[in-house]
């Protein structure tokens, strides 16, 4: 797996979750909440669409954190706040469907 199979997830993950997130953000929920608000929803979709197919390919944990981390430049240690990986991009997924005007109206 590259990221040149998963762009979208990868300009999210790696854009948002950068290196110096937590400067910007309290917490991660705020991260997606901006990335939502930032996007418009052709490109939500289809980090949808690509986080379905990445959490669909039954990586073992240490296969889904070297992914994030080191394939997708994801910087944050979601580890220390959800059992594993495939949990917290499901969690993701879950922000990433609610209805934008939700979204906007709390961040």
């Amino acid at each position: 797996m590259t990221n040149e199979e998963f762009p979208q997830l990868f300009q999210f993950l790696g854009a948002y979750f950068h290196e110096d997130w937590m400067s910007e953000f309290d917490v991660a929920d705020d991260v997606v909440k901006s990335f939502i608000a930032d996007s418009e929803a052709c490109v939500i979709l289809d980090v949808i669409k690509e986080t379905e197919a990445v959490s669909a390919l039954d990586l073992t944990e240490e296969h889904m954190r070297d992914f994030l981390l080191i394939e997708m430049g994801c910087s944050y240690c979601y580890w220390h706040e959800w059992q594993d990986g495939v949990t917290w991009l499901k969690h993701v997924l879950v922000m990433l469907r609610q209805p934008p005007q939700k979204l906007i109206s709390e961040y």
